[in-house]
């Protein structure tokens, strides 16, 4: 009888998993076709007036000609975070990797080693518009954009 509600319990919980894996990749395919037509904007300025922005964050060689250990059969799994105002909270922990900012010019305009156990970063106030946010673990760059 045990094993019989387990295994349901399990599959309820699979199902579940699976359409909500189906409703975010639908959620991420309309917010690419939008962005595709130039709705970006609208939708920026309607998610800006959340408390908390995650943030979309893309990979990248540092240096491709640095062969890889081994054959990864995933693509590298990007930190998860979220800004507000001037702090950065991490939901993953991005220990000894470095952040930095770069501005519009190309040019690294902050940059600081993510000390271990940190939850949040308070950039400094200083900053404003829009930055490129890179953060470098080994010969991976996650970057993404950020509005300061």
């Amino acid at each position: 009888m045990f094993k019989k509600s387990f295994i349901i319990t399990g599959l309820f919980l699979l199902v579940s998993l699976c359409s909500s894996a189906q409703e975010w990749a639908e959620l991420a395919k309309a917010e690419l076709t939008q962005e595709a037509f130039g709705v970006s904007s609208v939708r920026r300025a309607a998610s800006s007036m959340s408390l908390f922005d995650n943030l979309s964050l893309q990979v990248r060689l540092i240096d491709p000609s640095i062969p890889t250990r081994g054959i990864k059969r995933s693509p590298a799994k990007a930190p998860s975070l979220s800004i507000f105002d001037h702090t950065l909270y991490f939901a993953t922990s991005c220990d000894g990797c470095i952040l930095r900012l770069i501005n519009e010019d190309g040019d690294v305009e902050y940059a600081i080693e993510i000390p271990e156990n940190t939850s949040t970063i308070t950039l400094p106030f200083y900053l404003y518009g829009e930055y490129e946010l890179q953060i470098l673990r080994g010969n991976y760059c996650f970057f993404g954009f950020v509005e300061l």
